[in-house]
């Protein structure tokens, strides 16, 4: 055969295998800050699973080591089946075996964790009030907008400190406003009292406790208060529905409208408190998956709402979203549409406008603050929390924001 033959004949149509690559998004490396070139990010490449204790393996396997004073910090982890796998890196062909890959933040080192629980018992811890009341009226405390983990104004540990004071201020609120013939407390959670870490993109790096730290410590201060105000009262009961930080979320969406950690930290408060004889009056109403729920308390209904759920609806401001979100429920014969007392938070700061037959209340948050809306508003959201009395004759009287 010539070489003009050769040339002449058709090319053969071979199989070939396609090479393995990873799944978008999970290619394995190192992510740099091109400013500080210390590393942000780190994907690990297709591995056995991995202990919690053990991520120095990871950067091993990936002949990687941490500068010193940083330290990994889950931030997703997948599970593939058929992960295509070498077992050593001079091995010629790949196998296919189960598999984890694990994505990392690079954080600063922590030196010292701080449970709730140790702070709470470093500080002054207030006695059980011995004043007993036994009246008709309610004293209506709001718990609102910790989200616990965030790192701005001081963290998770100024938040305590500040939360300790705010639960002093309210025992002695309670004791003075003895007079209005108190006896029943009402706790309203308004939601986000958790910080989440994957709200927004790189959260993860702007939180200093992960979502089971963030839930345990809430936990705890909400069975701190409740032990420290609750035994006072004859009867106590808790309202609490989900706000958009403790949604857990998967690549920025969330998985489902109950997977709450907002909702979660009040189920454990409430399973916490169970064996406690002296708390045994204490009942919750606990959302499984609706944005608000509402409450008769002496007599008018309390809709109780995080504000989300109208965050971003038609309206310039929040109390006009509110409004224009509650006309819609009360046109569709939603249980909010019945209520007096429409009770909402997520924007941050306090507002009470009057409807006529409906009375709006807006509660501040009690967290460190946010230093972006600063930037951009020129002003920032002092933070309290929000008490009032309500009574057979008026829903809301002696109002008091406390700071």
């Amino acid at each position: 055969m010539t070489l003009a033959d050769r040339l002449a004949q058709p090319v053969i149509d071979q199989p070939f295998r396609n090479r393995h690559r990873a799944p978008q998004g999970w290619e394995p490396g190192i992510r740099f800050d091109p400013d500080t070139q210390l590393p942000t990010e780190i994907v690990s490449p297709a591995v056995p699973r991995v202990d919690d204790d053990a991520w120095a393996s990871v950067l091993e396997s990936m002949d990687y080591a941490l500068p010193d004073g940083y330290e990994l910090r889950l931030v997703a982890a997948s599970y593939d089946p058929y992960a295509w796998t070498r077992d050593a890196a001079d091995q010629k062909y790949a196998t296919t075996k189960p598999a984890w890959r694990y994505r990392f933040a690079v954080v600063p080192s922590t030196s010292v964790e701080h449970p709730a629980l140790e702070i709470l018992n470093r500080l002054k811890r207030t006695p059980k009030p011995r004043t007993k009341w036994t009246g008709e009226s309610a004293f209506v405390v709001n718990l609102n907008d910790w989200q616990t983990g965030k790192d701005a104004g001081g963290g998770t540990d100024a938040l305590v400190e500040r939360l300790d004071g705010y639960f002093d201020m309210v025992a002695e609120r309670a004791r003075d406003l003895g007079k209005r013939n108190l006896g029943e407390l009402v706790i309203l959670g308004g939601g986000d009292m958790v910080e989440g870490c994957f709200i927004y993109p790189h959260q993860a790096f702007q939180v200093d406790r992960d979502r089971r730290q963030q839930a345990n410590t809430t936990t705890t201060l909400i069975v701190d208060f409740l032990d420290r105000l609750a035994p006072g009262f004859d009867r106590v009961r808790v309202l609490a529905v989900p706000g958009n930080h403790g949604e857990h979320r998967e690549s920025g969406k969330r998985i489902n409208r109950g997977d709450n950690d907002d909702l979660k930290v009040f189920e454990d408060a409430a399973r916490e408190i169970s064996r406690d004889a002296k708390l045994g009056h204490v009942s919750f109403t606990i959302a499984n998956d609706e944005p608000a729920l509402t409450m008769d308390v002496q007599g008018h209904i309390v809709a109780l709402t995080h504000g989300s759920v109208y965050g971003k609806g038609t309206g310039s401001s929040p109390d006009v979203k509110a409004y224009n979100w509650f006309m819609r429920q009360a046109a569709g014969h939603r249980p909010v549409g019945d209520a007096t007392l429409l009770v909402g938070n997520h924007f941050h700061h306090d507002i009470v406008k009057n409807w006529g037959s409906l009375l709006f209340v807006q509660n501040p948050a009690a967290d460190g603050g946010s230093p972006e809306f600063a930037d951009y508003s020129g002003t920032d959201a002092a933070p309290g929390m929000s008490t009032w009395v309500m009574n057979e004759r008026t829903k809301f009287r002696d109002y008091e924001v406390i700071r």
